[in-house]
């Protein structure tokens, strides 16, 4: 990237200099929170995009030659070389574009992305339109995990109208503050990013193999205390494997009221076949719709949601629920949220409407950025669930935690693991079993993700989950592998 003219001669002494510069650089951080970035691109017309030009005037020879021997280190890819080498002459230099730019670009290489931004504000300060800091002050929110104010930078250049090769460099960056952002909040079950497209989503294909396809248990005879004696299951209710495929895709829209308001909504829909054991085929259908209200660096959002699933070729059960989230960003490398749900849930069958029950779900999560590339992430709910159909189990409260993060281990390879463990406790005396039920629900996967192109990416994961109950037809466990081809629309 070329660089900036550096500015008319200034007859001032160092110290002086570098007082000035070091304000400039301060008001540009302070204002940066305050969308300085919508405020200098004000300042050029869209159509009169350039991409900054070196200057004429060659620089002091000092200078010129201190540039060039961190562009030889850079080069021969000697990058914490070549930022140690500036970084020992900042305070002579210090107010240069020239100098900052170039110190700030080596700070980006090296692995020191908050220094970048601090060299790139102070370039920023005494030209808001220099092409190059403004790309990598954005490419040092990529690394950062700062990913909002990443793509505010990137959508404001690509408005501007720049030359075809810049405008793809900048349409790859928008990208990815786009998808890494929007993965490191599904990875938490948190809600999307209000911003960006009004229109997103995805669909996706996969096939896999599961141990047990029927959530069962794996033995067929279970004894009853009450009547001293052991039961034949029925063949439906004991373990089958069997080889899946299925189907899923999402959409999320968004549309602004004006302010900081917005009309939110989407839907979902997933299938899944088993090759043999059809009768358990699953499928369901969802959709959402509510309002948004997003102000500096919190969202809330209120909705209400409907969903349908399927056992086989059946309807299975109807949930209708309003939820509320809000989440809350209190620095570039975190994230918190707070969230609640109520609704109910009605089966349909006749035979099992005896669970049919009410719930309140409550949680607390948060999203950390740990290192350069790696996020990790806690989600803490609890809940309730009032029998309302007869449930012979009663009411149900449930407690629980979920875990994990990502890493990026190549360019193109990413893995995120998580795992979640739940206790439930009912409130009601099994006169068959002689206890009240406790049950113990453990999950735990590992996922495989490698980008193919733009929006195309191919997954590959493992899933292992493991319910422990005192009453044995409710125990099981389930060890599943699938692999999946998505494609994201952005």
């Amino acid at each position: 990237m070329c660089q900036n003219p550096v500015p008319p001669e200034i007859d001032m002494n160092r110290s002086t200099r570098r007082t000035l510069a070091l304000t400039a650089a301060t008001m540009a951080l302070v204002l940066g929170h305050r969308n300085v970035w919508a405020d200098a691109f004000a300042l050029r017309p869209a159509e009169a995009f350039e991409v900054a030009q070196a200057s004429a005037a060659a620089p002091e020879a000092p200078l010129a030659q201190l540039l060039a021997r961190a562009r030889a280190l850079s080069a021969s890819g000697k990058f914490l070389d070549a930022y140690n080498l500036l970084a020992g002459a900042e305070d002579t230099y210090i107010g240069e574009i020239d100098f900052d730019y170039a110190l700030g670009r080596a700070a980006l290489d090296a692995g020191y992305p908050a220094k970048a931004t601090l060299a790139f504000s102070r370039v920023l300060a005494l030209d808001p339109n220099h092409a190059g800091a403004l790309i990598d002050t954005g490419r040092a929110y990529l690394t950062l995990g700062n990913f909002a104010q990443a793509r505010v930078i990137f959508e404001k250049l690509l408005a501007l109208n720049p030359p075809p090769e810049v405008r793809v460099q900048l349409q790859a960056f928008l990208d990815q503050a786009r998808l890494e952002r929007s993965r490191g909040i599904a990875a938490a079950g948190l809600p999307p990013p209000l911003g960006g497209p009004a229109l997103r989503g995805y669909v996706a294909a996969m096939v896999g193999k599961s141990t047990n396809v029927n959530q069962s248990p794996a033995q067929s005879q279970v004894f009853v205390p009450a009547l001293d004696t052991s039961f034949v299951l029925s063949d439906q209710n004991v373990r089958k494997a069997d080889t899946f495929t299925g189907i899923l895709g999402g959409v999320d829209a968004s549309v602004p009221l004006g302010g900081i308001f917005s009309v939110i909504g989407g839907g979902d829909i997933i299938e899944r076949n088993n090759v043999h054991e059809s009768q358990f085929d699953i499928a369901g259908i969802g959709a959402h719709l509510g309002m948004a209200a997003a102000g500096h660096a919190q969202l809330l959002r209120l909705q209400l949601q409907v969903a349908r699933d399927y056992l086989g070729d059946s309807p299975s059960y109807d949930l209708n629920a309003a939820t509320a989230d809000y989440l809350w960003s209190p620095r570039s490398d975190t994230q918190l949220l707070a969230f609640g749900q109520g609704g109910r849930l009605r089966y349909v069958p006749p035979d099992l409407k005896i669970f049919n029950a009410d719930f309140v779900v409550l949680g607390l999560g948060a999203i950390r950025k740990i290192g350069e590339n790696s996020t990790a992430f806690v989600v803490i709910p609890t809940g309730k669930q009032d029998d309302v159909g007869g449930n012979v189990s009663g009411d149900k409260r449930s407690r629980g935690v979920r875990v994990g993060g990502d890493v990026v281990l190549r360019s193109r390879l990413t893995v995120q693991v998580s795992a979640a463990w739940e206790r439930g406790q009912y409130n009601a005396f099994d006169p068959s079993f002689l206890v009240e039920r406790r049950d113990k629900f453990a999950n735990y996967e590992a996922v495989f993700e490698y980008a193919l192109e733009r929006h195309k990416a191919l997954r590959l994961g493992i899933t292992r989950t493991d319910q422990h109950s005192n009453i044995p037809i409710y125990e099981y466990n389930r060890n599943e592998g699938w692999i999946m081809f998505r494609v994201d629309i952005p």
